[in-house]
């Protein structure tokens, strides 16, 4: 993977019938190497035994974010991006209930989903090897994974489930303020702060293993139907190239 970012870095910068700067009709090409996003907010489960529960929820989220674009004038510029997400979703809680002293799970998912963005760079004149903007994105996609648990019950039995994730579907809206530095004058480095607003739903099927406090092993299998809308804040960082092709003269 880093062998094939360097030889497109190469590759970008011996296109001698290129020239960067902002301006209309530049193109803005680039990707982040490094999202983080640390979610919270209240995730509904609906069992196929018809048990409804509720918890409180936190995410870690890891994403890689290739995008393009055009300046359709010189400080707008409107494109697309392709997200591809990494989430581990860790529960740790006591349950009120008389049967469960406590349990945790953790859930794996892998996601891809596409869809526009804009930025807007600030500057009066011409622009200068610093400059502040505001970029905001919305996505819709798709994807699958994997969960884990185990269970600890008042009377010292326990359990260990496994599951698979199906149906997942997801959308994002995002607004983040930052700034560019220029590290040439056809590339730049961004920093950037945001918000974003995550829908995700999707189906859990789940096989428990548990051994009884008398050591009698059984098994059951759950459907479980997981609604999870999430608010968080975005920490981001990432190289974008700045080309046109050269006007004859």
């Amino acid at each position: 993977m880093k062998k094939v970012f360097l030889v497109f870095i190469v590759c970008v910068l011996s296109l001698n019938v290129l020239k960067a700067q902002i301006a209309k009709g530049n193109l803005f090409v680039g990707t982040s190497i490094g999202s983080t996003a640390y979610n919270f907010g209240t995730s509904t489960y609906n069992y196929s035994d018809g048990n409804v529960k509720t918890q409180d929820q936190n995410e870690y989220t890891l994403s890689l974010s290739p995008t393009m674009g055009i300046f359709v004038t010189n400080h707008l510029i409107l494109g697309g991006n392709l997200n591809l997400a990494y989430s581990n979703n860790t529960v740790n809680y006591n349950n009120t209930t008389a049967s469960t002293v406590k349990s945790n799970s953790t859930t794996i998912t892998n996601t891809v989903s596409v869809g526009p963005f804009f930025r807007y760079y600030f500057y009066d004149g011409k622009p200068t090897k610093s400059l502040l903007f505001f970029q905001g994105n919305a996505a819709i996609g798709t994807g699958g994974g994997s969960s884990t648990g185990y269970t600890l019950s008042t009377n010292t039995s326990t359990s260990n489930s496994s599951g698979t994730t199906t149906g997942l579907f997801n959308y994002k809206l995002g607004a983040a303020i930052g700034f560019t530095q220029f590290i040439q004058n056809n590339i730049g480095f961004d920093l950037s702060v945001g918000y974003a607003y995550n829908y995700e739903s999707y189906t859990n099927s789940v096989n428990t293993q548990t051994i009884s406090s008398t050591g009698v092993p059984s098994s059951s299998t759950t459907s479980i139907d997981a609604t999870i809308p999430q608010n968080g804040i975005t920490l981001s960082a990432g190289f974008h190239f700045y080309l046109r092709k050269n006007k004859k003269k």
